[in-house]
């Protein structure tokens, strides 16, 4: 996937991919820890959405006074935008409807929390439409991967067993089972997948979804 979100990741599940501080990677990063939408931070600091914008997106340099106004609005320290959010963070609050999110090929990844630090869990939210599967060949990697199924329906091959989840199943295996997914249903497949790698540097999000198209970020 080549966007704009790219330059700031080595990857959009990577939770190490960071590059030096950024002012407004930070102020993008406070924000949605707190759940705003950027109309909503806006409202609270009294800048327009599009000086917000322009500074999460680093094309504008905030003046001071702009700084004091966000760290007010945020309710932290105007030093807390220079530091890393990460290394002190205990909690990600994932809001409906402004979680980052990822497309490819029309299966829609929503990012529920890969950046707290030192954490084993990936989780995420995929909605995957019908007819739709992960590809020609069966997933492995470490550890161990959790589906719930939010609704819909989703068949689950592990070990070329089928499991078919229909709303309120669940299922829990070891990951270096070999395994693939497809939506055989008559309706968009949506599901909690947890994966929780046995080895610190497997990204298995990156082999169940490995060709990124579009990054669509929280507004």
């Amino acid at each position: 996937m080549i966007s704009e979100e790219t330059t700031e990741r080595q990857s959009f599940f990577d939770p190490g991919g960071f590059k030096p501080v950024s002012v407004g990677q930070r102020l993008r990063e406070y924000r949605m820890e707190r759940g705003f939408s950027i109309r909503e931070l806006a409202e609270k600091s009294g800048l327009a959405v599009n000086t917000l914008s322009l500074i999460e997106n680093k094309k504008s340099s905030p003046s001071v006074n702009t700084l004091v106004q966000l760290a007010k609005a945020l309710e932290i320290q105007l030093a807390n935008l220079f530091e890393p959010l990460h290394s002190s963070q205990k909690f990600i609050l994932s809001k409906k409807g402004h979680r980052r999110s990822m497309c490819q090929d029309g299966i829609r990844i929503e990012d529920c929390g890969f950046e707290l630090e030192k954490q084993p869990l990936q989780p995420c939210v995929v909605t995957m439409p019908v007819g739709k599967d992960n590809g020609p060949s069966p997933v492995v990697h470490t550890g161990y991967e959790f589906i719930f199924c939010l609704s819909g329906e989703i068949d689950y091959f592990v070990q070329d067993k089928r499991h078919n989840l229909k709303e309120g199943d669940s299922l829990l295996f070891k990951a270096r089972s070999p395994h693939r997914w497809v939506n055989s249903g008559s309706e968009p497949a949506v599901y909690l997948l947890i994966m929780v790698p046995n080895d610190k540097e497997d990204i298995p999000c990156e082999v169940h979804f490995p060709s990124q198209d579009t990054l669509n970020k929280p507004q």
